[in-house]
């Protein structure tokens, strides 16, 4: 029972009540009504059937009575009890159109300040909106995968894909000597680069000492800090191993590889998807998790679709040389050119 209903049966039960009350206290002391005083009268004959007569006479009444003061009190409260639902209806929307404001609001901001600390990177074009795009679809596609389908849900979905392009914002605390050196890097360059992982988290784990516990945030955190480590354990900056490392992580991981491979650089030329596939097949139980390479066999054409849509404007070859900062793998199952991209782990 609803609880208007609730509230109108109550009433009209207690005023009935005190209608039966009263008309008792009316036959008790002899000051009944003009109802009450022909039953009175009648009541004098005392005859059986006068008092059978006399009671139900009195039930009448009472029932008549207490249905009208039901339908009295059904269109009073009824009104007010949807003036009240309809001003809490009217709350819970504005609530909600604020919360969803400031949401997007966020989310504007938090791929503002991503996209600024990428720009540093000339060559890295749309690489956060298809990571974004990515790690969304793959997360989408694991919902129906029966080992992820309690742990990947709506919200997990739209987490991943704001909190995704956060991963590299750790590369702010890099210097531009090492992040934009043409030349190969150093193995003190490398290490100095692969910080980045620690810069990205320890920054994100200042926002939420100020703002307090945070799914999204901590969602990003342990995609900034654990992105680059591999199934194998063989990544860093730990060294974790299969399911140690975050779920939301072992995602942007594959999507971030995808990236690196199919993305045209000054110094290589972007691998075609099939490639991608295979590459990424390869290596799974080795970088990656292998119930995520799986989905991402199922939809990998959807991956190809989001890389052709936002492909990056062909950059300029020349003398360049070859960078080993433009991403997070090298291919191993295929050689593509001698792609660098990953031998400092970026």
């Amino acid at each position: 029972m609803s609880s208007l209903k609730k509230i109108i049966v109550t009433l009209t039960c207690s005023q009935a009540l005190c209608l039966i009350f009263g008309l008792w206290i009316q036959h008790t002391v002899g000051h009944a009504s003009l109802v009450v005083s022909a039953e009175s009268h009648l009541e004098a004959a005392a005859t059986p059937h006068h008092a059978l007569s006399n009671c139900i006479l009195q039930a009448g009444i009472v029932i008549w009575l207490t249905g009208i003061q039901f339908c009295v009190n059904w269109m009073v409260i009824s009104k007010v009890y949807t003036a009240v639902e309809n001003r809490i209806q009217k709350h819970r929307e504005d609530s909600l159109v604020a919360v969803n404001e400031l949401v997007r609001t966020r989310d504007a901001i938090i791929f503002g300040l991503a996209k600024l600390a990428e720009s540093r990177d000339p060559e890295t074009g749309q690489h956060l909106e298809r990571i974004s795009m990515y790690s969304v679809r793959l997360a989408t596609a694991m919902r129906k995968h029966p080992k992820f389908a309690e742990v990947v849900n709506s919200d997990f979905v739209r987490m991943i894909g704001i909190s995704s392009v956060l991963h590299d914002i750790g590369k702010v605390g890099v210097e531009d000597a090492i992040l934009l050196k043409p030349d190969t890097l150093s193995e003190k360059e490398r290490e100095k680069i692969r910080l980045h992982a620690e810069l990205g988290s320890d920054c994100i784990h200042q926002i939420e000492c100020r703002l307090g516990n945070s799914d999204f945030l901590s969602m990003a955190r342990d995609i900034a800090l654990y992105h680059h480590e591999r199934w194998d354990g063989k990544g860093y900056p730990y060294g974790l191993a299969e399911k140690e490392i975050p779920l939301a992580a072992r995602i942007v991981a594959v999507a971030d590889v995808y990236d690196a491979l199919a993305s045209q650089r000054v110094y290589k030329d972007a691998v075609p998807h099939v490639d991608c596939v295979v590459e990424i097949e390869a290596n799974a139980h080795k970088q990656f998790d292998a119930d995520i390479v799986d989905v991402f066999l199922s939809i990998h054409e959807q991956f190809a679709d989001i890389a052709e849509r936002f492909r990056d404007a062909s950059p300029l070859k020349g003398d360049h040389i070859p960078s080993d900062r433009g991403g997070s793998y090298t291919p191993t199952a295929i050689q593509y050119n001698k792609i660098p991209e990953a031998q400092s782990g970026k």
